[in-house]
């Protein structure tokens, strides 16, 4: 009886191996003939060239484009010819965005930076909803960030003063506080005034009173006016300069002086003052080359 089991379980394995070598040879014959494997589908040559060409959705920007205004024109120039090449791709506010960059390109100053604000948020708005390719927006408000970023709080206020509700409807109780610490607040207050600036814009984004394209645009030089070092260092060099003057070379005088009203000045009027030092500062023979190696980042940092 043992024997019949044994005899029918090797018969058993006989064909099972059998089956396998059949099926085996028909997917070698398959494959000889060009055909694919049962459960795939060979891809032809077209099909996996037109997968391989299908846009990345990112834009590809020109390596020269340095500055904000160079990286908004080759921003433009790129999402026109995407936009041309797969409409569908890039979304049904393609237009949109394309308009709103070249309005953003017309203007300058003031208007410009908060035209830059505008269409950012309407560009996070189109990605937000479906409407605009991710990849495409992200790079879009990363250039547009830049075009708005202040150089200086003045250039911060003439954004906010070109159209403050444009920037949620927080946007007009800041025009008055951004002015005064530009233009009003002594230097020894300038750090305290910015830190409740500061807190402002991000409880009011917080509370939706103000766009998160405006908070990204303002952030950065709030929050460097709102660091007490740079007031801190002018302190020390104006000691340094009142123990002995004339040590740190024929202008020293001067250098006295301008630096006594320096300490003294709000924002905008101490950038001003500390700039115009900071050229007598780099004339050869006016100052000490220690002196003038200590004075440039102090003065650089003043100009804000």
């Amino acid at each position: 009886m043992s024997r019949h089991r044994g005899r029918a379980k090797r018969l058993a394995w006989a064909g099972l191996s059998a089956a396998l070598v059949i099926g085996l040879s028909a997917v070698l014959i398959r494959a000889a003939d060009g055909e694919a494997p049962a459960g795939r589908e060979a891809a032809s040559p077209t099909e996996s060239s037109e997968e391989s060409n299908e846009p990345s959705g990112l834009l590809p920007l020109s390596a020269t484009a340095k500055t904000p205004s160079e990286q908004l024109l080759a921003t433009i120039t790129a999402l026109t010819a995407l936009a041309t090449q797969d409409p569908d791709g890039v979304g049904p506010q393609g237009d949109q965005v394309l308009a709103s960059l070249q309005q953003v390109q017309l203007l300058e100053g003031g208007p410009r930076r908060s035209a830059a604000v505008v269409a950012n948020a309407s560009v996070g708005a189109a990605v937000a909803a479906g409407e605009f390719d991710a990849d495409v927006g992200q790079q879009v408000q990363e250039v547009l960030d830049n075009v708005a970023r202040p150089e200086r709080l003045i250039d911060l206020v003439q954004l906010v003063g070109t159209d403050p509700l444009a920037l949620g409807p927080g946007g007009p109780a800041l025009l008055d506080p951004l002015v005064a610490l530009d233009h009003q607040v002594p230097a020894d207050q300038t750090a305290a005034s910015a830190a409740t600036l500061l807190e402002s814009v991000t409880s009011g984004t917080e509370n939706g009173e103000l766009s998160e394209a405006f908070e990204t645009a303002a952030m950065a030089k709030l929050q460097e006016l709102a660091d007490p070092a740079s007031y801190g260092a002018l302190q020390e060099l104006l000691a340094d300069v009142e123990r002995d003057p004339h040590a740190i070379g024929p202008a020293g005088q001067h250098v006295l002086t301008s630096l006594r009203d320096i300490v003294q000045l709000p924002v905008f009027p101490q950038g001003n003052q500390a700039s115009e030092l900071l050229g007598l500062v780099l004339q050869d023979g006016q100052v000490t080359p220690v002196f003038r190696d200590a004075a440039i980042p102090v003065l650089v940092a003043l100009v804000r």
